[in-house]
């Protein structure tokens, strides 16, 4: 596929403005392929911020269902976007933050948005009165939907990093030079984001919770709830613990066999007749 690109810093324009010194420079980025249904939305929340001196990036690889028309539709207010076949997320997490020239960045997939229109503004007065080192990565909070359009709260904590990653990347905030030193790993396509923590936290990163915000709202359903998702996760927690837990070896088995079988069922009923019955089931377990 040809290379497709566009943005108002192919005209020369930078997104950071003049005067901003005391607040840092901040570059999010959207990766996506495919998201023609969701793309508008993440678009839109990211340039309804209130916080002025961000940069937009989107990686879009190689959508065939009308994201790009839509990107097109925002060229003069999205900073940079390309569309491009790639090797899948990790990539272009790698590629937008090579692209990337914020003193911060931000990951918001496709599919997802802020939670509000300060929540870059309030992650940035943050940085500005606590001037955290290039060691510490901060995250706040997250709303999550599941498929049955169900809202609840993401209880975001790190001291269980290394049992699992209950925060997502899409409530943190990094420094830059994290990143490009420590890129995700190509070879993974799920659990890319827990790999990246773990192998930080070994080398001896701040994780810094900030309870008090919200940055985002996250959409389950997405590659990340792949059944295939929950061995490599615990293959991640293997390898960046160096011991091998057979506990959770068989946790994650069964719970892989319970999702494919989920799945299998769900194939031969159909989506809507599945989710009228998972709703239902949620129902009766509410009333216990």
């Amino acid at each position: 596929m040809t290379k497709i690109e566009g943005g108002y810093r192919l005209t020369g324009k930078s997104a950071f403005k003049r005067g901003a010194e005391n607040y840092p420079a901040v570059t999010v980025i959207t990766v996506v392929r495919n998201g023609a249904d969701y793309i508008e939305q993440t678009v839109r929340s990211v340039l309804d911020q209130r916080f002025e001196n961000l940069e937009y990036i989107v990686v879009d690889g190689g959508s065939t269902d009308g994201t790009v028309d839509i990107l097109m539709q925002y060229n003069d207010r999205i900073s940079y976007w390309i569309s491009e076949e790639d090797s899948g997320i990790s990539a272009a997490f790698n590629k937008g933050v090579a692209l990337a020239g914020g003193d911060y960045i931000i990951m918001m997939n496709c599919s997802d948005y802020f939670y509000d229109n300060r929540a870059v503004e309030k992650l940035a007065d943050y940085i500005k009165l606590n001037r955290p080192d290039e060691n510490t990565i901060m995250y706040g909070g997250a709303v999550v939907i599941n498929r049955l359009g169900g809202f609840s709260m993401c209880q975001a904590n790190h001291e269980n990093l290394a049992n699992d990653c209950s925060f997502c990347h899409q409530s943190v905030i990094m420094p830059r030079k994290m990143l490009v030193e420590n890129k995700f790993d190509e070879r993974l396509k799920y659990s890319m984001d827990y790999d990246l923590w773990l192998r930080l936290a070994n080398r001896g990163a701040l994780f810094v919770r900030l309870k008090d915000i919200v940055v985002s709202v996250y959409r389950t359903g997405g590659v990340s709830s792949n059944p295939d998702g929950v061995i490599i996760k615990w293959f991640v927690k293997m390898v960046n613990s160096g011991r091998v837990d057979m506990s959770g070896l068989a946790g994650a088995v069964f719970e892989w066999g319970a999702a494919r079988l989920r799945g299998f069922f769900k194939r031969i009923i159909g989506d809507k007749i599945y989710l009228r019955l998972v709703s239902a089931y949620f129902k009766l377990r509410g009333r216990r």
